[in-house]
């Protein structure tokens, strides 16, 4: 199934607590379909001889250099993609109030203050702190699977 995020969407935010509440897209910090790219790096101190030689890598801007970035015969830096729905960008979302009472004239109120840069649950160690979609199913760390 494709998905897509968008600003208003309504998705589930799991607090510190591990409870579920109803949540609205406030930004979205990547891509909304999922895609993730890439450098292609590898440790700077992992680079052979030859790789070395072959002015394929470029070492990043550190003294001493960190990381090593794969190019291309152009000098470009070579990136990789993840399909869509391989990973999902951070969110800063509105969480609606667990207080029930919490009402006015045009129903149940929101938290004063948004939550930031949070996860979707498969990207997360831990099981606070993250977001799922409203049909999703978080089981261990298996994928999610789709009710």
């Amino acid at each position: 199934m494709e998905r897509e995020l968008r600003i208003g969407q309504h998705l589930v935010y799991i607090d510190e607590y591990r409870k579920e509440r109803d949540s609205l897209v406030l930004a979205i910090h990547g891509d909304p379909q999922g895609r993730l790219s890439y450098s292609v790096r590898k440790s700077a101190r992992e680079l052979t001889e030859e790789e070395r030689a072959s002015g394929r890598w470029q070492l990043d801007g550190s003294d001493p250099p960190i990381y090593a970035y794969k190019q291309d015969e152009n000098g470009h830096m070579i990136v990789e993609y993840k399909e869509p729905g391989e990973h999902w960008p951070c969110l800063n979302l509105i969480v609606v109030d667990d207080n029930e009472g919490a009402q006015d004239q045009y129903g149940r109120q929101t938290k004063k203050d948004g939550v930031t840069s949070i996860v979707h649950w498969t990207d997360s160690s831990a099981r606070g702190f993250c977001w799922r979609w409203p049909d999703e199913v978080m089981t261990g760390k298996a994928a999610p699977t789709i009710s």
